[in-house]
């Protein structure tokens, strides 16, 4: 069953987002992981620095939510400096039959995996390398591992 978008930025996004897929291909990811990063600095020219993955998670939670499309991101945990991330609603995980990726592998998820990448390193001084763990639609929940670099 196809998710309606919660606004026409949402459909204009994940239209974009589906012609990235087919048009570029393997190369998409490392485009919208860069396109994510540069973002970070758009969206937040400014941060507090020097936090811990905890309160990162707390400072990156309305803005996240606030960009909307990728619903509500949360750090539910830091598992020896491994943070444990979760997107719960996110409408970009119904494109996943008009991307021809699953979720993950969609240049959309790779946009997101660079901006929480880059937002997380200003806010903590931790680089890290963001991905997917697992998609349970039943939920409507991405988990997701930010890990040291």
């Amino acid at each position: 069953m196809q998710k309606m978008a919660n606004d026409a930025k949402d459909v204009i996004i994940g239209e974009i987002q589906n012609t990235v897929s087919k048009m570029m291909g393997s190369s998409a990811a490392a485009l919208m992981r860069r396109a994510g990063i540069s973002a970070s600095y758009k969206i937040w020219p400014e941060f507090p620095t020097g936090k811990s993955i905890m309160e990162a998670g707390e400072i990156m939670k309305e803005g996240i939510q606030g960009m909307g499309g990728f619903g509500d991101f949360s750090i539910v945990s830091d598992e020896g400096g491994v943070a444990q991330i979760e997107f719960k609603g996110c409408y970009f995980a119904s494109l996943t039959e008009g991307s021809g990726k699953p979720c993950g592998q969609q240049p959309i998820c790779f946009f997101g995996f660079g901006l929480v990448e880059e937002t997380f390193k200003r806010i903590t001084g931790i680089q890290t390398k963001v991905e997917l763990v697992k998609r349970d639609d039943g939920a409507e929940s991405c988990f997701e591992t930010a890990t040291p670099r």
